[in-house]
């Protein structure tokens, strides 16, 4: 056999060649399997012995583990996903019951807190002032620490006095509660002797003159409570609708209005599908019916009602049982291998959390005037994930208009487009309406490599200071994008001027800083969901006209604003 020396220009040539070729093939991605963190108290001190719990999205709660002496900890061998942590140590509290719990995916690191719980504590007496053995006592918490209505209900397990008629909640959530006592409940297999009482409200009220307790970390209330032993209201009616599947029976849910939280139940068992609720205290209640549900049932759900208990009996309510909506659609990741910025983990697609969010009802022109436009027991928001394929699924959705908010694996990616394959339909923009019973498919979430990034500081006169909760928008500057949701992009600025916002598709943008606005006390007013809002970023940053322009991949760092002079 023969062999030919080749020419070192050649052999440069082809090095070259085999360098350039390796340099455009994707970056191999070292994957952290495990969540790590640690967790302290107000002070920051650190917490041992705290039980760490995972909940993977999709799935159920999972790995285990406790804080050491240091309060560290670390839980390894995660799939791919998103993850939210369970912190449980005996006397403390997590994050307050209006924030939303943060979600976290392997490779966080992360600092969590806890507080300490309020306690809640007292003696229930009767009329006569004997102590009342075994009745149960509810806590009820209608606003948090900041004084700010509840969005979302915190259950508290009821307690039952002891031989000396007394009880004691602890490890509640700072805030502002109601307490009550007697009426109906589970006695867990015994006969409740209070059950067609009305719940008697602390000092020894009916609900509306029930006094507020203010609970405060590591502080202890005394609550006593004079109990009334005066019969409860009944809620009555029928159930009506969509035939149901012999081995269902519907149930009836009364909620509170004002703490969310749930009362009482009772199932419909009868032929003639009627239900009666006993021992209903004087209040402002909502009262819906559902049956079905599970991993492999719809749901069907009749429509919220309002009903108003004042010193008599409510009767003859009909509860329509009907389908329950739902959407389908497909994830889809946009890799370019000429870019190699995003994170192409294989796990990438179940560690994209879609939520939709409701906005406002489909309208019903037979709506009773008593039939709430958003129910207090309605979630304002679902999240889901897609399997590996990229399909995701949300069902058992109320009438309502809703938002998607997609929120990207990591760092190097955006979100190019949200469409329908309906004509004409603008859902990024204006959402998708749904009707009772209505199952839409055909969504598709278009993730594209070459997101960019910005990161800076605001800065002001010497004599100036940065007004609070300032945030910083980025709006589009070019026409076709100037009505384009995806193309808004907003970001808080902290109080030391500092921000930064990712994700950004690539194109020009005018940048802005403003107050933000609100929807309510909760709620920010968001250019990605608002039209009046974006139509408004929109001609404001125009006219300011600080314009600013990424490529794909671009990693803006140390860049400086000036907030506008007065």
């Amino acid at each position: 056999m023969k062999y030919r020396r080749m020419r070192p220009q050649i052999v440069l040539f082809m090095m070259l060649a085999a360098i350039s070729a390796a340099a455009q093939q994707p970056t191999p991605q070292t994957r952290d399997d495990s969540i790590s963190g640690r967790v302290v108290n107000e002070s920051g001190q650190p917490l041992s012995g705290v039980s760490v719990s995972l909940s993977v999205m999709g799935g159920t709660l999972g790995q285990r583990a406790s804080t050491d002496l240091e309060g560290n900890f670390k839980i390894p061998g995660l799939d791919g996903g998103i993850y939210r942590i369970y912190l449980s140590a005996a006397g403390y509290v997590t994050q307050p019951a209006n924030s939303s719990a943060p979600t976290y995916r392997p490779g966080d690191k992360v600092e969590l807190t806890m507080m300490r719980g309020g306690v809640i504590a007292g003696n229930i007496t009767s009329i006569a002032g004997e102590p009342l053995v075994n009745i149960q006592v509810r806590v009820l918490q209608i606003r948090d620490a900041e004084g700010k209505p509840l969005t979302s209900s915190y259950f508290n397990q009821p307690k039952f006095t002891d031989d000396r008629g007394y009880y004691r909640f602890w490890s509640l959530r700072p805030g502002t509660y109601v307490v009550a006592a007697g009426g109906p409940g589970q006695y867990f297999g015994a006969v409740n002797p209070f059950a067609n009482d009305a719940m008697t409200y602390a000092p020894a009220s009916t609900r509306d003159t029930a006094a507020e307790v203010i609970v405060r970390s590591n502080q202890e209330v005394t609550v006593d409570i004079r109990y009334r032993g005066e019969r409860g209201h009944s809620v009555s009616g029928k159930i009506s609708g969509v035939a149901l599947a012999a081995s269902y029976t519907p149930m009836v849910i009364l909620r509170d209005v004002e703490s969310r939280t749930e009362v009482t139940t009772g199932r419909v068992t009868d032929l003639e599908k009627t239900f009666q609720l006993d021992g209903v205290s004087d209040g402002d209640y909502e009262i819906v019916a559902s049956s079905g549900g599970g991993p492999k049932e719809e749901l069907v759900s009749s429509s919220p009602r309002r009903i108003s208990v004042r010193g008599t009996d409510v009767t003859g309510l009909d509860l329509a049982l009907a389908p329950m909506a739902s959407i389908d659609g497909r994830l889809n990741l946009e890799a370019d291998a000429k870019l190699n910025c995003g994170r192409r983990r294989d796990t990438a697609v179940r560690e994209t959390m879609i939520t939709i969010m409701r906005t406002k009802p489909q309208p019903a022109k037979d709506k009773p005037s008593d039939q709430p436009d958003v129910s207090v027991s309605s979630a304002s928001s679902y999240e889901n994930v897609a399997n590996d394929k990229g399909d995701f699924r949300f069902r058992n959705l109320s009438p309502a208009t809703y938002l998607f908010e997609v929120r990207l694996p990591a760092a190097g990616w955006y979100l190019r487009d949200l469409s329908m394959t309906k004509p004409g339909a603008n859902i990024a923009r204006n959402g998708i309406a749904l009707k009772s019973g209505e199952k839409v498919s055909g969504i598709t979430i278009a993730i594209a490599e070459g997101g960019a990034s910005l990161r800076g500081r605001v800065t002001t006169q010497s004599d100036q200071t940065l007004p609070a909760n300032l945030r910083l928008y980025l709006v589009p500057g070019e026409r076709e994008n100037a009505d384009n949701p995806l193309r808004f992009f907003e970001a808080s600025v902290a109080a030391d001027g500092t921000f930064a916002v990712g994700h950004l598709a690539p194109g020009k943008y005018w940048l802005i800083t403003a107050s933000p606005e609100r929807i309510d006390a909760n709620t920010l007013k968001s250019p990605r969901t608002d039209n009046d809002f974006r139509a408004k970023l929109l001609k404001d940053a125009a006219a300011a006209n600080k314009e600013i322009t990424f490529k794909p991949c671009d990693r803006t760092v140390d860049y400086e604003f000036r907030y506008p002079s007065k």
